[in-house]
């Protein structure tokens, strides 16, 4: 029997009304989490071991199931839970380009999102718009803030938002609404 080449990662995925908890499958190879919903092919994020909640004045209550299917373009915030180690000695890295932080918000029809996106040095962050693509962007220093409900606060590390959900970008850090 050949051993799978994959590993167990845990993460947080975030639709307009659910909150979910789980455990996916990446491959060994250096992939993150942005990786993963960039690159598959796959319509649906196949999350293990659950625990759901619905978000807004409902969501104390936790559901368990052992298993789900999410659709891809319903995650619009993704926030990976375990930092995967760099990789071993004498493996191969990948090309580093020198980046620096920049901080700027997004505004999803629940959300506002605040955190740094890391653009080569060279790049204008006035030029640069994750708004063009469709794909996840990665946020590091984070901060979402669920709109109808603004006690329900997500300060993370890292947070992966899904550009095709924003209704806007800005390369601005407040995001303060009336």
């Amino acid at each position: 029997m050949v051993e799978s080449a994959r590993e167990l990662f845990q993460a947080e995925l975030i639709t307009d009304g659910f909150c979910m908890v789980g455990w996916l499958e990446l491959p060994p190879v250096r992939a993150r989490l942005v990786d993963l919903l960039n690159f598959r092919d796959e319509p649906v994020i196949v999350l293990h071991d659950i625990e759901l909640r619905k978000l807004g004045s409902e969501s104390g209550k936790v559901f368990k199931w052992p298993m789900a299917q999410i659709r891809r373009e319903a995650i619009v915030l993704a926030i990976p839970h375990e930092r995967r180690a760099p990789p071993a000695e004498g493996q191969p890295r990948l090309e580093h380009v020198d980046k620096e932080p920049h901080r700027v918000s997004f505004l999803l029809p629940s959300f506002t999102v605040v955190g740094d996106l890391h653009l080569a040095r060279e790049a204008n962050i006035g030029a640069a718009s994750p708004m063009r693509g469709s794909g996840f962007v990665p946020l590091t220093d984070a901060e979402a803030i669920y709109l109808p409900d603004p006690t329900l606060v997500w300060k993370v590390p890292v947070m992966v938002v899904n550009a095709a959900k924003a209704e806007a970008f800005s390369p601005a850090a407040d995001l303060s609404l009336p």
